[in-house]
């Protein structure tokens, strides 16, 4: 049965915050959408995510979904607010569908270099301090928001009396400790047959990665996607990376997302086959398009890198600002020798 259900207004969130939980042994899954809450929770997981693609519209959309998510769990479920490390998004208007007394702000992810002090946020990815308090609104009257410089300032301020969890990666990750006090954080091992890197994140942090990737290894196929349309090439690559570009006309993020998802499923991956994706709203597209309604969460393949499975695929999804310089070229280290590409660019 649920014990604890994570609402995230994207699904990179969803799954970043129930990553930690997975990583400890607990059951968890993730639901794609709130329409999939039942399915989920019909898993018997412990932990139990959902997103509710609330990040990219407006305010009172925002609080009318988190509401919903809110009816379609068990009355008085314990309840964490995944919010973004960097507070992006409708915060204030989706915390207005929760019902709460004290709310503990932890938006810090110290491992990544982002701290609070004296209320601002503030390090890695972060271009200037951000003041949490003007970012909560009406709710900064309840919320308990602690400095955080370093893990263990997290793991101190649980201590301290709340209701309701506001947070991100971090904060997560003090919980399941707490949660399951004695099991160790385990990486979850897996090769597939092949890899499909999706990348509709255009942050500065996710393209350095990839050019250190293609830097250190230039016969990578990669395929630019104009507003993420793009002609898949039939070839046998143990790594395909198809990015969204600009295109001739300007097109929204939901619009790139949704053609992003059709270029991938014309590859038709094989069942096995490893899917990163780059992008909240990316990850929600494609695997939408896929049909795929309830992750099983397996833990991290790479800090800030959650790695699920389901539809026979095994699935890591990366926000758009998480992880080191080197990630990617950790991740597909296994895959970049199986396959021979014909081509290594195409756009």
């Amino acid at each position: 049965m649920a014990e604890l259900a994570i609402i995230a207004d994207d699904l990179s969130g969803a799954l970043d915050a129930a990553a930690p939980f997975a990583m400890r042994g607990i059951p968890t899954a993730v639901a794609l959408d709130v329409a999939a809450l039942p399915e989920a929770l019909a898993t018997g997981a412990r932990i139990v995510g959902v997103s509710t693609h609330s990040r990219e519209i407006s305010a009172d959309a925002a609080r009318q979904a988190v509401a919903a998510a809110l009816q379609a769990l068990p009355v008085g479920m314990r309840l964490f607010k995944k919010i973004d490390s960097r507070l992006k998004g409708n915060i204030a208007a989706e915390l207005d569908a929760l019902d709460y007394t004290t709310g503990l702000v932890v938006p810090a992810i110290p491992a990544f270099g982002r701290w609070v002090r004296n209320g601002q946020l503030g390090g890695f990815g972060v271009s200037y301090p951000i003041d949490i308090a003007t970012t909560l609104g009406a709710h900064a009257v309840r919320a308990l928001i602690p400095d955080i410089e370093k893990q263990a300032d997290i793991e101190r301020a649980l201590g301290s009396g709340f209701d309701l969890a506001i947070g991100a990666r971090s904060l997560a990750e003090a919980m399941a400790r707490a949660m399951a006090p004695g099991a160790r954080a385990a990486t979850p091992a897996f090769v597939g047959k092949a890899a499909y890197c999706v990348i509709g994140s255009t942050d500065p942090i996710t393209l350095a990665q990839l050019r250190h990737l293609r830097d250190a290894n230039p016969n990578i196929l990669h395929i630019e996607a104009p507003n993420g349309v793009a002609t898949p090439l039939r070839v046998s690559a143990g790594l395909t990376i198809i990015q969204a570009t600009p295109g001739p006309v300007q097109a929204g993020g939901p619009e790139v997302a949704e053609a992003l998802g059709a270029t991938l499923e014309a590859l038709a991956p094989a069942p096995g086959s490893l899917l990163v994706l780059s992008g909240g709203a990316t990850a929600q597209a494609i695997l939408s398009r896929l049909r795929i309604k309830v992750l099983t969460l397996l833990g991290e393949a790479l800090p800030g890198l959650p790695v699920a499975e389901a539809g026979g695929l095994t699935v890591v999804t990366k926000s758009g600002g998480f992880g080191d310089p080197d990630c990617l070229s950790r991740l597909f280290a296994p895959y970049l020798s199986l396959g021979s590409p014909v081509h290594t660019h195409v756009g």
